[in-house]
């Protein structure tokens, strides 16, 4: 009996929806269904079967992202030489916060894809349509005309994102610009070798 009290006390503290007068009913829960349909896409990514001393480090990392804060966009840039564990910290990070946000996006391999035909345009395609998640898939056909998108179609979203292995500065002002491309709350992480490529304004680790 107590477990079952227990039970309704912790259903009854749930937040849900609320449906005010004037909304067309049939349209709330489409839009219900939609945002569980939209969570239950997300799912984490594989990390290292026994990653070893990772909670101290995402413990300094969510220190610096600020995660109380939704008054502005934080970026934090991971660096040091390949192999070291930064994506498997990275990864590790994304698991364990990406629910905490409207749209969510681990874009793996930067400085490869960007080696291919259409490069930048490729990651770019990448990031609009995993964080959009549109039924017809969103593309780029030039770099310029994917900053648009991105901005117009990302500009009020709070979103994660992070970018894996930077290698080039064209990749990270094709992608992020300066931050301000997204809503207040969204939080951006670079792992990259290259410290030169984080600028003043990125916490570096």
């Amino acid at each position: 009996m107590k477990r079952w009290k227990k039970a309704l006390l912790d259903a009854g503290s749930l937040s849900g929806w609320t449906l005010n007068d004037g909304v067309d009913e049939s349209e709330f829960i489409q839009n219900i269904v939609e945002k569980i349909s939209i969570d239950l896409d997300r799912t984490p990514l594989h990390v290292a079967k026994h990653p070893v001393g990772i909670e101290s480090r995402m413990i300094k990392l969510k220190s610096l992202l600020n995660m109380e804060s939704d008054d502005k966009v934080v970026m934090v840039g991971l660096w040091g030489q390949g192999g070291i564990g930064k994506t498997t910290l990275a990864k590790a990070l994304y698991n364990a916060m990406f629910r905490q946000f409207e749209h969510s996006c681990f874009s793996a391999n930067v400085r490869e894809t960007s080696k291919g035909t259409r490069g930048l345009a490729t990651l770019q395609e990448i990031l609009l349509n995993d964080i959009l998640l549109s039924a017809k898939r969103l593309e780029v056909s030039n770099v310029d005309g994917g900053i648009n998108q991105i901005q117009h179609g990302l500009g009020h979203k709070k979103v994660l994102v992070i970018l894996d292995d930077v290698s080039d500065l064209c990749q990270l002002h094709a992608l992020v610009g300066e931050g301000n491309w997204f809503g207040n709350g969204s939080r951006i992480i670079i792992t990259t070798r290259d410290k030169q490529l984080l600028t003043r304004s990125i916490s570096c680790v």
